[in-house]
């Protein structure tokens, strides 16, 4: 993945995308991949304005394959990155879009749900144990599309925001 070529906010650090998804692929261990997976989030989002960068799009496939990939906490955390961006974030203002190739510019939220869908037969098997619930919500959200939930954004703004899963 060519970070750098991605646009975004000034703010945006393709160096540090880059650095996140090369921790994950050389992670030897769970907590180093979930430092990676966190890297990666930050480098991808903004938490504090609950809005996504244009590479949120190839990161999710990033996620995915961690949660396809690896057991327990990584794929907890990529889960939990996941469901946490669902619906409580948008797209960066004035960056919503993504060229995703070979489909073309694509709004981000519609890119992601694009990578999960792709991903959705490979994760149903994985709906056991302790991830069930998450890759369960993941699926259901999935069906429901990218609908922000404003009431979330209410509590954030106050201080009170949180999902639990």
């Amino acid at each position: 993945m060519e970070w750098e070529h991605i646009p975004g906010p000034r703010w945006w650090r393709p160096e540090l995308a880059a650095a996140a998804a090369d921790a994950l692929a050389r992670a030897g261990t769970p907590g180093r991949t979930v430092q990676a997976v966190a890297d990666l989030r930050d480098a991808v989002s903004n938490d504090h304005a609950g809005s996504l960068y244009p590479a949120a799009v190839p990161a999710v496939g990033v996620l995915v394959q961690v949660i396809l990939e690896r057991p327990d906490e990584a794929r907890a955390s990529a889960l939990s990155t996941l469901l946490d961006w669902w619906g409580t974030f948008g797209p960066e203002p004035g960056f919503e879009i993504y060229d995703d190739s070979p489909c073309g510019p694509t709004e981000i939220t519609e890119g992601i749900m694009r990578r999960v869908r792709q991903a959705a037969a490979a994760l149903k098997p994985l709906a056991v144990g302790e991830n069930r619930r998450a890759i369960n919500e993941v699926l259901r959200l999935l069906d429901r599309g990218w609908v922000v939930d404003e009431d979330w954004h209410r509590r954030k703004r106050h201080g009170r925001a949180g999902r639990s899963y």
